[in-house]
């Protein structure tokens, strides 16, 4: 791996964690993302043919044929398939052509199946950028908001206008005027990585600032989804550390015992289910929040002895996904062929062609079961590399726990956010997939 190469991944990743929606830079009708994109595929590329390591599949991971790399081969088929059906329906071309392009993302796990490694590019690395970037991001949208609250809070239009042309209208500004940013997803993941490494006893200062800047910023984002996600993925490492800390001990009793001996894992525990049962509150406030309070009036008089009316809150984000859920429910069970093989990109739902909140449902709609099926197992292979792993060796990386800890969260997420099946999702997904890959193919080098 060559200095060019070193140096493009690391744009690519602070890129990829910093650049939210991916549109910060264009370059005529490129963005930023997408020239990173091409500029990855193509370095890769002309490696193999300057050194004609066509054959060699420990370079050319095109012809490393693997359940990881089969994988990937047929769920980027899948997604030809879905463009063609989705044109067959008479679905616009521009719409086909930016939900296929939008996917086509996977196409770097075979650069990075290459580059990403202990000799090249090191997982150490990646995770420095990561923590590194969502204290950035944090800390940003922190100052945002705080901007939009005092500063220019009587005069906030030609705040939103200055900063949105900035930003080229990637931030989304709430009522209360705090701002929520593609970028947060990365603010969550920097959390979970952050927060398990310091309850580990293996955090940094940055690790520490992390958790309280980014817990500050999302809480702000007014993203509830986020919180959901923040609770399942502590939940999951919770688990991931008591089955671990109790997989040698045979007996449930002798199991409990051996845990409540445990210092250590009981203040791990505690701290994070503190977390955990804030979390309904947190929720609460960010509702009032973005969405206000009113009173819904009665039709007869109330009788003098009665209690004033409780305020209700007008949901209007829950509303339009139970509006999703019933469109897609019409699409998917209309027919045998739109359950199994779905109605094709560019399918209209509810009024909206470019995609919906609930990535699984849209997938479900769009790709049908197969294409669901498939996305699915794409995620499965990252648990079960680390399955393997564990069985093997009988422990798991705290870094580990928390990439997969992401994972799940994001896989939660992305029922209420669509973060998925975009960039965001899909590079931070392969990113995963190949460091699980990698602990998996040095395991079997052990043997």
């Amino acid at each position: 791996m060559n200095r060019f190469e070193k140096w493009l991944l690391t744009v690519f990743f602070i890129e990829l964690f910093i650049g939210g929606g991916g549109r910060l830079i264009d370059f005529g009708v490129l963005s930023i993302r997408q020239v990173l994109f091409l500029l990855i595929l193509c370095t890769f590329v002309f490696r193999i043919l300057k050194n004609k390591q066509f054959l060699d599949r420990n370079v050319n991971t095109f012809f490393d044929f693997n359940i990881t790399s089969v994988a990937i081969y047929m769920l980027v088929t899948w997604f030809g398939v879905s463009a063609l059906i989705g044109l067959i329906h008479g679905h616009a071309l521009s719409t086909v052509a930016m939900d296929f392009f939008r996917v086509s993302f996977f196409l770097l796990y075979f650069p990075l199946a290459y580059y990403i490694s202990e000799e090249r590019y090191r997982k150490s690395k990646i995770i420095s950028i990561l923590k590194y970037s969502s204290l950035i991001v944090a800390v940003f949208t922190i100052l945002i908001s705080l901007a939009g609250k005092t500063i220019f809070n009587n005069n906030f239009d030609v705040f939103y206008n200055f900063i949105n042309s900035v930003m080229n209208d990637d931030l989304f500004f709430r009522p209360s005027h705090s701002v929520f940013y593609k970028g947060h997803f990365f603010v969550l993941m920097g959390l979970l990585v952050s927060l398990n490494a310091v309850l580990s006893k293996q955090g940094s200062k940055v690790d520490v600032v992390n958790i309280i800047v980014c817990l500050i910023s999302i809480v702000w984002s007014e993203t509830r989804g986020f919180l959901l996600a923040i609770m399942f993925g502590i939940l999951f490492i919770v688990m991931m550390d008591v089955k671990t800390f109790t997989d040698q001990i045979k007996g449930l009793w002798k199991k409990a015992v051996h845990l409540l001996n445990s210092k250590f894992i009981l203040k791990k525990i505690v701290v994070s289910l503190l977390i955990v049962i804030a979390v309904p509150f947190m929720y609460k406030y960010m509702t009032i929040e973005r969405f206000g309070t009113e009173t819904v009036s009665q039709q007869k008089p109330k009788a003098p002895a009665e209690k004033p009316e409780e305020p209700q809150v007008n949901d209007v984000s829950v509303n339009s996904r139970l509006e999703f859920i019933s469109a897609s429910k019409d699409l998917v069970f209309k027919n045998v062929p739109a359950f199994v093989v779905g109605s094709g990109y560019g399918t209209e739902i509810a009024g909206r062609d470019s995609g919906i909140e609930m990535s699984f449902l849209d997938i479900l709609v769009e790709q049908g079961v197969i294409g669901l099926a498939l996305w699915l197992y794409v995620c499965f292979i990252i648990f079960y590399n680390y399955h393997l792993v564990y069985k093997a060796q009988g422990s798991v990386e705290t870094t580990d726990i928390s990439l997969l800890a992401c994972i799940a969260a994001l896989v939660l997420l992305t029922n209420i956010n669509p973060f998925i099946n975009n960039p965001l999702g899909i590079g931070f997904i392969l990113t995963v997939l190949v460091l699980s890959k990698n602990k998996r193919d040095a395991l079997k080098r052990a043997v």
